[in-house]
């Protein structure tokens, strides 16, 4: 199949700041196939207990179904929303309260339920879910009690959960699933300084994309191809595509340090370049063998004049919309952002200020009865 055979035309995009829950930042992680957008907010809290004043992360899901565009933050903990299926299951991590302390957590959050993922090991309960499919089966990372800090690429599914291994290294991280199972995201190597290979998990294997060059693979599309990104001798990213395990280095803007975040099942991909000024510009690749597009074309006069950039472009859904993170240079502040593409938006390009977003927080976590949830539907 060739690269460009399934593609959009050239889009038009409209943005919408997706603004926060009243502090001053928020980020969009994944966007579904019906525009529901998911990440992390932050609300107006005077103190913090975090360090450097660093305001407490919520999960949030950004709902597009709604008239006017509705925020919901999914845990009053400590918390992070990563990824999102078509069945609205969104997956991340939370606090949960093991023998007296708070442990992070593997968590799905679905029809207003939380549930937490079984960790790899009974001693070490740090685990993160990154992604999860239009099958239910989730992927993301777990410590696995061989240290406080080596951790393993894992899997859960209706079976349990699933050690995906390393390449002989301590750690890896899986980032993506298809809806075929193949799983991506990195791993490293046995040699002390051979880690973060981009690699593949299909058929049970593990499979090293890019032996000599390190990196990791951060997106998978139903067609089989996967994005990530690989590292040059002096340290730069490169954005960086394997098509039936062949190599391919994108185009790039800047040339120097770029990296791609996702692909959708029409070929399109998204990502981020550091210009020559230094700043953070979000990108698209309408075709994997086309120019980059500066996104923040997108943005009018009024909104650059104000100190906004489009930095980090991270989720691309089937009908071409983008999600991520817009930074501010003037007041600092970084806000979740939404592109609809060719004008068909279903949210206004502007949302109503913090005070006037519909807060609903998810029910008091509940453990569920089996450590394991199921990705039956």
């Amino acid at each position: 199949m060739s690269l460009n055979e399934v593609s959009f035309q050239k889009p038009v995009y409209t943005y919408a700041d997706l603004s926060t829950f009243g502090g001053k930042y928020s980020l969009a992680t994944a966007i579904n196939d019906a525009g529901q957008m998911v990440g992390n907010d932050t609300k107006n809290e005077a103190s913090s207990s975090h360090k450097f004043g660093v305001q407490t992360t919520y999960a949030a899901i950004w709902d597009n179904s709604y008239y006017v565009p509705k925020t919901s933050l999914l845990a009053e903990v400590d918390s992070h929303a990563y990824g999102i299926n078509n069945f609205s299951a969104i997956v991340g991590s939370s606090l949960k309260e093991v023998n007296g302390s708070f442990q992070v957590s593997a968590t799905i959050w679905q029809d207003g339920k939380t549930n937490y993922l079984a960790s790899l090991s009974s001693d070490q309960y740090k685990s993160i879910a990154q992604a999860i499919n239009d099958k239910g089966v989730v992927v993301g990372e777990s410590f696995t009690g061989n240290s406080w800090d080596a951790h393993h690429a894992t899997l859960w599914n209706d079976k349990g959960v699933i050690d995906l291994g390393t390449l002989g290294g301590k750690d890896s991280d899986a980032l993506a699933i298809n809806n075929e199972g193949l799983v991506v995201g990195w791993a490293s190597g046995a040699e002390p300084d051979d880690y973060t290979h981009p690699v593949m998990w299909k058929d049970g294997q593990i499979i090293n994309l890019s032996p000599t060059l390190h990196g990791a693979a951060t997106s998978v599309n139903d067609n089989g191809l996967i994005v990530g990104y690989t590292l040059d001798n002096e340290m730069y990213a490169h954005p960086t595509l394997w098509n039936n395990q062949k190599e391919i280095v994108l185009q790039s803007a800047a040339g120097s340090f770029s990296y791609t975040s996702a692909i959708n099942n029409k070929n399109q991909i998204v990502g981020s370049e550091i210009t020559a000024d230094g700043q953070f510009h979000a990108l698209l690749w309408n075709t994997p063998d086309s120019a980059p597009i500066d996104l923040n074309q997108f943005l009018d006069k009024s909104q650059r004049d104000a100190g906004w950039t489009l930095a980090n472009a991270t989720d691309i859904n089937d009908k071409g919309w983008i999600v991520g993170s817009a930074m501010n240079i003037k007041t600092y502040e970084s806000h979740a952002f939404v592109l609809t593409a060719d004008g068909v938006t279903g949210l206004a390009a502007t949302v109503p200020a913090p005070a006037e977003l519909v807060a609903t927080a998810a029910p008091a976590p509940q453990v569920a009865s089996a450590d394991v949830w199921s990705g039956a539907y």
